[in-house]
């Protein structure tokens, strides 16, 4: 019998039990993956690539998928959460980043802070300048382009483990138990709460969802037969780009991971830039069997590209809403497309509506970090509105960035983030299920590390105070 489970091991999870250690409560964090030393991509292995592991090492395990993303930090609260949402104000938020960031110091990250020289205004003006001609010359759609600065700072996909191992350490020491390579099926309500894999029964007096993306659908299945009220959110489609790092240098080298949100000249749709990864790597993550792109970059091992995400944030109406499903519906198709391969294209070809071959990429500029790539066609697998973002999107980053369009430009696809999926729940992040928090990306509370952790905190101190403990 515990008092309290978290279901997950990523930053929300982590700082959750960090948050609960400081009192008398018994503390269990329950995940399906490995602990952080155990786990290996095969993709970071030579010449084998990925293998569609039935448990993406990527997506589960201790640290959660941003273990093994790149590691970034924003110290902001105008990123990867929403302050409406959380029901907080600014200012707590700021106070909660702070502790955020000095446990992640204490852990062992690099005390650099990207995007605080004054290069940055440098970079916001040259956006705005961009902005205005948009809307000069196109004066009824009324196109923009905004940069979003930022504090930040980059862990590296080779340095997280060591960072995580050492937070564990903290945890465990401060009395916090750890039971991993444990899938939790089912979540029971009675008196207290029994957490089923097959015949084994966890109980305990509360309870901490935080399944993080890769668990995000199994948790929509869960609060649906424990009656909890859910909200379809938006949801992010849209393709991984890679170019030369010699091309985007001059603006990583200030931000490095430049935040822009753009509103596209036909439809008027928000896209945005997300998870850059200077002289990185793109890689691939496994989930329900679906094959979606991602990217990240290490401190030691450097490549001669650059990657970042570029994401369509995509409303529905009715009569379907289920923002999940559909994201699921495109990743498939994408999948089938290419033969169960992430899917390649040469932008260049990508805007002359031709299938890039092979033979395209053994003489194109760039040369793609991910090997196991099928070379095709995105208009086959995205619709016309989400290819016209794309390219109208590229084509305006351009104007602030120049060499991010050019035909050597590689576009691989799917790239979605399931965060969509949200619950009603109060102040304290606790659902319509007394007892039951939840917390990080996978039930839409957060986008990112930094979110992710901040709201596992409001949701232990939320158990604190039913508890008439004073939160440390």
């Amino acid at each position: 019998m515990y008092d309290v489970i978290i279901v997950g091991a990523g930053p929300a999870g982590l700082f959750a039990a960090d948050t609960l250690s400081k009192s008398n409560l018994k503390v269990l964090v329950v995940d399906k993956g490995k602990d952080i030393d155990k786990r290996v991509c095969k993709t970071q292995v030579p010449n084998i690539g990925c293998k569609q592991c039935q448990l993406c090492d990527i997506m589960y395990g201790v640290g959660g998928a941003g273990a093994f993303s790149d590691g970034k930090l924003n110290i902001t609260p105008d990123i990867g959460m929403d302050l409406d949402e959380l029901k907080i104000t600014k200012a707590k938020a700021k106070k909660l980043i702070q502790y955020v960031d000095n446990l992640f110091l204490e852990c062992g990250v690099e005390d650099k802070l990207y995007g605080k020289s004054k290069r940055v205004e440098e970079w916001v003006k040259r956006t705005e300048k961009v902005d205005a001609y948009l809307k000069r010359n196109h004066p009824n759609s009324e196109p923009s382009v905004k940069l979003i600065p930022a504090p930040q700072r980059h862990i590296g996909s080779d340095n997280t483990p060591r960072v995580i191992a050492k937070f564990k350490r903290r945890l465990i020491k401060q009395g916090v138990k750890f039971k991993l390579n444990f899938e939790i099926q089912d979540i029971l309500k009675n008196k207290n709460f029994y957490l089923k894999r097959g015949s084994t029964v966890l109980e305990s007096r509360y309870v901490i969802v935080a399944p993080g993306r890769g668990g995000a659908y199994w948790f929509r299945d869960v609060a649906k037969k424990l009656g909890i009220a859910t909200l379809f959110g938006p949801i992010d489609v849209g393709v991984r780009v890679e170019l030369l790092a010699k091309d985007m240098d001059e603006i990583t080298s200030v931000i490095y991971d430049p935040k822009f949100k753009i509103t596209t000249p036909t439809y008027k749709d928000s896209v945005r830039t997300f998870c850059t990864n200077p002289r990185g790597f793109v890689t691939v993550e496994h989930i329900d069997k679906m094959l979606l792109v991602n990217g990240h970059a290490m401190r030691k091992k450097r490549t001669r590209n650059t990657n970042f995400a570029l994401l369509y944030t995509i409303h529905l109406t009715e009569p379907i809403v289920d923002t999940t499903k559909y994201g699921r519906l495109i990743a498939r198709f994408c999948n089938f497309i290419a033969g169960g391969r992430p899917l390649l294209q040469r932008l260049g070809d990508l805007k002359q509506g031709q299938r890039t071959r092979p033979g395209y990429i053994q003489s194109n500029e760039v040369k793609p970090t991910f090997k196991g790539v099928c070379c095709g066609d995105l208009g086959l697998a995205l619709n016309y509105r989400i290819i016209t973002n794309i390219t109208e999107s590229l084509d305006i980053l351009n104007m602030i960035i120049p060499g991010i369009s050019k035909d050597s430009t590689l576009v691989y696809a799917p790239e979605v983030k399931f965060y969509d999926t949200k619950y009603s729940t109060d102040e304290n992040l606790e659902t319509d299920v007394r007892g039951l928090f939840v917390a990080g990306d996978g039930c839409g509370k957060s986008r990112g590390i930094i979110g992710a952790a901040i709201t596992g905190i409001i949701a232990a101190q939320g158990i604190l105070k039913k508890e008439g403990i004073k939160p440390a």
